[in-house]
């Protein structure tokens, strides 16, 4: 038991501080204050939607819709995320080889891995889940069993998602370590899984409508889709003890049979996936040719073959883009049910579908902007350089050399799939020559600004000491500070485009003004840049 606390101890101070920073002056900052403000944040905005859901369900007396609705999604977007963190939590850790030679059980190193896991989505789940759960406490002043019942509840909701993330985690390894290209058969199942879920969600009213002609509630429903939420539901409507018991119960169970499951298969399937595969060529004799390639090329090829080589940094990075190209075709193709399915979002408002026909120009600048903010590829470039760092920084080539590289090299991923989706929206929509030629440049400025915040976050706030491609590419800082800016900045974009259309301005020169604010700010951040990457970059150790 010692031995499981002390691991779980040193696993959890090295892998889940994402904002763990060597520098002792930036210690209080970066490690208690800007993760309680950016809580605050999250859970302000949380609070405000539940608080306007409930006062619209309050005249029905349904308020715990919103707990429903609340809790169903966080644990979709669990699972969304523990598709592909689990391979990378689970099966491909850098640090194998170390505990494995240890003299400790592999059952406990599982299980230390698996708690890990529980451990980041409870944390991530109680930031989404808490608000509404206070607001709802507030609002209805409930009996102390409410309490009870949502603070277990906040225990138990992560386990589902878990356990079905290390299921198809399970599943993406096995098929994937019988190929060579083990990484991408497993970056080809995960998006596929992905998209799967995605279709499931968006279809998710004709699954509901299905269901509700044998169902007598609401309640119901849930309880028979989705059965965390719907006892939880059960428990603040009607409070029964044999119902907790069995709540709790059922989750145990679950649990265990997942580790013990997992343990039978989990060190083969881990042996087999760092397997290499070496072949003799065919031709011994044959006289090899070296190309050399250019400083720009050849840094740019090493950045792509460490994304392509990269599952997670694929799957994070390169699902937006895949979306992007899924919304333009829908566009093009079912344009008027795309753009309903997306309006019942805005009851209330007097936005019709001819008025969003009449700026299309401005709407597809507006997801343009979503997916290159939404896209932070750059965020994890430096610490993915782990140890290597010092080779790089050993290399006779300037710092802003190679943050430039590795900004083109984002670039070259991004640009072809956003073209791409331009290229299908211009050929249906028709688009005026000027405003072609706007959008193109905004398909080029704004992942260009997208990147520079990413690498200019990760200079600030590198993190080469994680155990796996996940931590750095979800759970590090400079990723959160590029979530978060590509939010902002979403948000601010969106109330600029409102207020500039509000106004009575052309498509095209509300496009120009905001394209022109953006353009400064990549002009002003390139000028940082340039002048504080040859110290930061120096200072990463």
């Amino acid at each position: 038991m010692k031995k499981i606390v002390s691991l779980i101890k040193v696993s959890l101070n090295h892998d889940m501080n994402i904002f763990k920073i060597n520098s002792k002056n930036n210690k209080i900052l970066t490690r208690y204050i800007i993760p309680i403000l950016l809580a605050i944040y999250l859970m302000i905005m949380l609070g405000i939607y539940s608080n306007k859901l409930i006062n619209i369900l309050h005249p029905f007396k349904l308020e715990f819709i919103a707990l429903t609705l609340f809790c169903l999604s966080i644990s979709i977007i669990s699972l969304i995320e523990g598709i592909y963190k689990s391979s990378s939590l689970l099966f491909n850790c850098k640090d194998d080889d170390l505990l494995f030679s240890l003299p400790i059980k592999k059952e406990t190193i599982l299980f230390t891995r698996i708690f890990k896991f529980y451990v980041f989505e409870l944390i991530y789940n109680s930031l989404f889940i808490l608000a509404p759960m206070i607001i709802y406490a507030v609002k209805l002043t409930p009996n102390w069993t409410y309490y009870i019942s949502s603070i277990i509840s906040i225990l138990i909701l992560p386990i589902v998602p878990i356990v079905l993330s290390c299921i198809i985690g399970y599943i993406i390894t096995l098929i994937s370590s019988k190929f060579k290209g083990k990484n991408l058969v497993q970056t080809i199942i995960t998006t596929a899984f992905l998209l799967l879920i995605l279709y499931i969600s968006y279809n998710m009213d004709s699954f509901i409508d299905n269901i509700t002609k044998n169902a007598q509630s609401i309640n119901d429903i849930i309880t028979k889709i989705y059965y965390p939420v719907g006892a939880y539901i059960s428990l603040i409507n009607d409070f029964k003890i044999t119902t907790l018991i069995t709540y709790i119960l059922v989750h145990i169970v679950i649990s265990v049979i997942t580790i013990y499951v997992l343990g039978k298969v989990y060190f083969k399937i881990n042996s087999n996936n760092k397997k290499v595969i070496n072949k003799q060529s065919k031709n011994n004799n044959k006289n090899y040719i070296i190309k050399t390639n250019s400083k720009t090329i050849s840094f740019i090829k090493k950045e792509l073959n460490r994304f392509f080589s990269t599952p997670v940094f694929i799957t994070n990075a390169g699902f937006g883009l895949v979306l992007f190209i899924i919304a333009c075709i829908l566009l093009s193709y079912k344009s008027d049910t795309f753009i309903n399915t997306v309006m019942k979002t805005n009851t209330g408002t007097n936005i019709n579908i001819d008025f969003i026909y009449n700026i299309f120009p401005i709407v597809t600048f507006g997801i343009i902007t979503f997916t290159s903010f939404m896209t932070s590829i750059t965020s994890s470039m430096i610490s993915l350089e782990s140890k290597s760092i010092n080779i790089l920084k050993s290399l006779p080539i300037k710092p802003i050399e190679i943050i430039i590289y590795k900004v083109l090299a984002a670039l070259v991923i991004m640009l072809p799939c956003i073209l791409i989706g331009d290229l299908i929206i211009f050929i249906k929509f028709k688009f005026k020559l000027t405003s072609i030629i706007l959008l193109l440049i905004s398909s080029i400025i704004l992942p260009l600004l997208s990147e520079l915040i990413g690498i200019y976050a990760n200079l600030k706030y590198p993190k080469l000491d994680a155990t796996n491609d996940t931590e750095i590419v979800k759970q590090s800082m400079s990723s959160t500070i590029s979530v978060f800016s590509g939010i902002g900045i979403i948000g601010i974009t969106i109330v600029l485009l409102y207020y500039l259309v509000k106004k009575g301005l052309s498509n095209n020169l509300v496009i120009l003004i905001t394209l022109g604010i953006f353009t400064l700010i990549t002009i002003l951040l390139l000028i940082i840049l340039i002048k504080t990457c040859d110290k930061d970059f120096k200072n990463i150790e």
